[in-house]
């Protein structure tokens, strides 16, 4: 990156001091990463010493610098900059093409009120979190103008931009979230609507199948020949008519009944039923809950239905016995509080380029072992219908770990 200084020191045209280098350099650094952050083409700490337009710290290189000073120092932009700093407000401009200036607009954030201070951006489209950004950045270098202590301007501006950032990286991340989880239940509810009538049209002939093959197996001798090759027909007429219904249980839009729940009674209750399975499988389980945690809302059914998938599913993943350990937390996700449970597993693991694809309708990799792929789309659905995500985690090999994040609402 270009130095933004001459050697040894840079000559301060507010006070008529000089700054080290090593005090401008990180403010630099800081308008590269918010460039980046808030997808900004470029971004300048400008100002105005006898009648010149200079540039104090920029996130430019060398020859764009000097393409945006020639630019400011235009007569054009001159009278506009001088015109619109007589006032705190931000201001905006088209670039026009013959400026090979990058960015579709300008826009101009003064920093002190009737002084030739400013920040000046260059971006390709206006949205609110990005103006907020920068007018932060106005803001923490008034602020540090004011007091007038020179050593101090970088570090209490770079820490106000830090905490900024900080704020705009959790609205960016939760905004992914939002859209993630809207964009998963869409398809659950398209494949929904689709399950509900091949299910419904694949009920009534299979439920003839297996009646009718009840109805011969019954009529033939035990030594008969063609009792083996029926009993395959009825078994497998079975397991298609035990799809159906969970196709039917995937897409019905069954009543809830939200009360006021603890989690970790929830836990323990399906872990009861399941205890068995594990143990003559060898799998050792380790509890890890948090005492005290706050109640939460909650169908009980439906969430009891979501640790019966998610332990089934660690049950399967340990063929050849291993440890299970079921935690429960509170945690922070976006601003807000969540209860969190997670069950971690010493299994095979998932393929990363499958771990994208687990919550997907009819997506499994175990096929040839029963799978439907159904599992965790319901269990991902019930999650969402109650506000909260699931995340996931694995390396193949060494294990998965599915964490169950509810919100915890903030009058509990």
């Amino acid at each position: 990156m270009r130095s933004i200084l001459p050697l040894g020191a840079h000559a301060n045209p507010l006070h008529n001091s000089c700054i080290p280098m090593t005090e401008i350099h990180p403010f630099t650094l800081k308008l590269m990463e918010l460039c980046q952050l808030s997808d900004v083409s470029w971004a300048a700490w400008i100002n105005c010493l006898n009648g010149n337009w200079l540039i104090r710290s920029d996130s430019l290189p060398g020859i764009q610098r000097k393409q945006l000073e020639n630019y400011i120092n235009s007569p054009e932009m001159k009278n506009w900059l001088t015109g619109n700093l007589s006032v705190i407000r931000t201001r905006q401009r088209r670039i026009s093409k013959k400026d090979d200036i990058k960015g579709k607009k300008l826009l101009l954030f003064p920093i002190q009120e009737g002084s030739q201070n400013a920040i000046i951006v260059g971006i390709e489209k206006i949205e609110k979190p990005t103006k907020y950004l920068w007018e932060t950045v106005a803001f923490a270098l008034k602020r540090s103008l004011q007091e007038g202590d020179q050593t101090r301007i970088h570090q209490d501006a770079l820490m106000e931009l830090e905490n900024t950032q900080q704020e705009l990286q959790a609205r960016v991340a939760a905004q992914q979230a939002a859209e993630a989880r809207l964009i998963q239940t869409t398809k659950l509810a398209a494949v929904g609507e689709m399950a509900a009538g091949v299910a419904h049209e694949l009920n009534n002939p299979l439920t003839t199948v297996v009646g009718f093959s009840e109805l011969v197996l019954d009529s033939l001798l035990p030594g008969s020949p063609q009792r083996a090759d029926l009993e395959i027909v009825l078994k497998e007429a079975r397991r298609a008519r035990d799809v159906v219904r969970r196709l039917l249980d995937f897409s019905r839009q069954s009543e809830t009944i939200r009360v006021n729940a603890d989690l970790n009674e929830i836990v323990l209750d399906v872990l009861s039923l399941m205890q068995h399975l594990f143990q003559i499988n060898g799998i050792g389980i380790k509890t890890v809950f948090e005492v005290n945690l706050p109640w939460v809302m909650i169908d009980r059914n439906q969430m009891k239905q979501v640790f019966l998938n998610l332990l089934h599913n660690a049950l399967n993943a340990m063929p050849d016995g291993g440890n299970l350990e079921i935690k429960t937390s509170r945690k922070i996700r976006y601003g807000r509080q969540y209860f969190a449970v997670s069950i971690k597993d010493s299994g095979v693991g998932i393929p990363a380029e499958n771990l994208p694809r687990i919550f997907e309708p009819f997506f499994t990799t175990r096929a040839g072992q029963g799978g439907t792929g159904l599992g965790l789309s319901v269990t991902y659905g019930i999650v969402s219908e109650h506000g909260g995500t699931i995340e996931a985690e694995s390396t193949p090999g060494s294990g998965s770990t599915f964490t169950v994040l509810i919100p915890i609402e903030e009058n509990q």
